[in-house]
């Protein structure tokens, strides 16, 4: 089964919930959903054979006030990629593990959390994994934000100090 097949079984089980998709090649199809069905759409996902998480993090549209949460899953059966993504209010971001489906997506979860500040309800670990353990995230922010004060930490270069 190729991209395109598994588009048409997609729109088939998700109907409306399918905001919009994209094929990009045979390698890769892009699939935006509604925020209610995450879930159980990569439940759906998993027993499809999409077996290997590549990525997961979200995108700041700060202007739009949503964050677009987006998970890249390979699938080892039918050789392509499924990038989903969804989004969630950026004033209070808030998303529901997927560790329980796919464990590999433990880490990337956790980058979301501590680079974004999305709330990960149900992940076993979140703690700090790039950031010092005693950031402080009031004070100093999110630095995945589009509104983090990137000034603050460049250090002056040679003479202009």
């Amino acid at each position: 089964m190729g991209p395109s097949e598994f588009i048409n079984i997609l729109k088939e089980r998700f109907g409306d919930k399918i905001l919009s998709y994209k094929i990009q090649g045979d390698k890769r199809i892009i699939v935006k959903i509604d925020s209610s069905i995450v879930e159980e759409f990569a439940s759906f996902l998993k027993e499809s054979g999409f077996d290997m998480p590549i990525t997961m993090g979200a995108t700041d549209f700060i202007k739009n006030k949503v964050f677009e949460v987006f998970y890249g899953i390979w699938s080892s059966q039918h050789d392509f990629v499924i990038l989903f993504k969804y989004d969630i209010p950026r004033d209070s971001p808030r998303i529901k593990t997927l560790v329980n489906i796919w464990s590999g997506v433990q880490k990337f979860e956790r980058e979301a959390w501590e680079l974004l500040g999305i709330d990960v309800d149900g992940h076993p670990n979140l703690k700090p994994l790039l950031l010092p353990e005693d950031w402080n995230y009031e004070e100093e922010g999110y630095p995945l934000r589009k509104d983090f004060n990137l000034k603050r930490y460049i250090a002056p270069w040679g003479d202009e100090g």
